[in-house]
């Protein structure tokens, strides 16, 4: 996950299900933080790494920490466009197996 050609650390990605062949999973949100090199591991809760296979739409936000002032109302990073769920901008499908995506490069 890269924005504007950096890595993206600490962003959070969520693949909500879009297609009807994992329906079954429609619950379950696999979900990642994004690593210091760019890198993310999805993870669906209760059944553990990974994403159930299927087509999905991402979403992904980046805050800021809250350091000293936890009442602090920190903003995204990102645009808005890509953690909005009502007019996804990114995609992904997940097959059978280890899954290597191409990197999303986010601009602003």
């Amino acid at each position: 996950m890269l924005f504007k050609d950096q890595p993206a650390e600490g962003a959070k990605v969520v693949f909500s299900p879009a297609g009807e062949e994992n329906v079954q999973y429609r619950g379950a949100r696999p979900a990642a933080t994004v690593n210091a090199d760019g890198s993310f591991e999805m993870r669906t809760e209760p059944y553990g790494v990974g994403a159930p296979p299927g087509e999905y739409t991402v979403l992904v936000t980046w805050f800021p920490p809250r350091d000293e002032n936890p009442n602090a109302n920190p903003k995204n990073k990102l645009p808005n466009k890509y953690g909005d769920p009502s007019k996804p901008a990114l995609k992904a499908t997940v097959k059978e197996g280890e899954n290597n995506l191409e990197p999303f490069k986010l601009t602003p």
